[in-house]
């Protein structure tokens, strides 16, 4: 089998898509049938040449904790994000791909 060498927008592609996609670059590359490593390369040399660099995932996000009583780690404790009208509130424990990924979507929003 003969491996054939992306090309400048090709490469580029795949990092917008991976970027929008909100998945890990594992799991992105196994999709696409890429290394996951290169596609890592690929971000780092796209950024190297000073080209757009990673949205955050949120523009203009506000963290605000919201104290109650107890200590931290306590059931009960949350914090909410708010990006333009839309609140995100995040229970104590919670998973931190799955926050990665609403706020990826909440970002592509706004």
């Amino acid at each position: 089998m003969t491996k054939t060498r992306a090309t400048q927008a090709e490469r580029e592609e795949h990092v917008r898509a991976w970027e929008a996609s909100g998945v890990s670059s594992r799991a992105y590359a196994a999709r696409a049938g890429i290394n996951p490593n290169t596609l890592v390369s690929w971000r780092w040399q796209r950024r190297g040449r000073g080209e757009a660099k990673k949205a955050s995932p949120a523009p203009g996000l506000a963290f605000i904790e919201l104290a109650q009583p107890g200590r931290p780690g306590e059931a009960g404790r949350t914090i909410e994000l708010q990006v333009a009208d839309v609140t995100v509130r995040v229970p104590d424990g919670f998973d931190p791909e799955t926050l990665r990924r609403v706020l990826a979507v909440v970002g592509a929003r706004s």
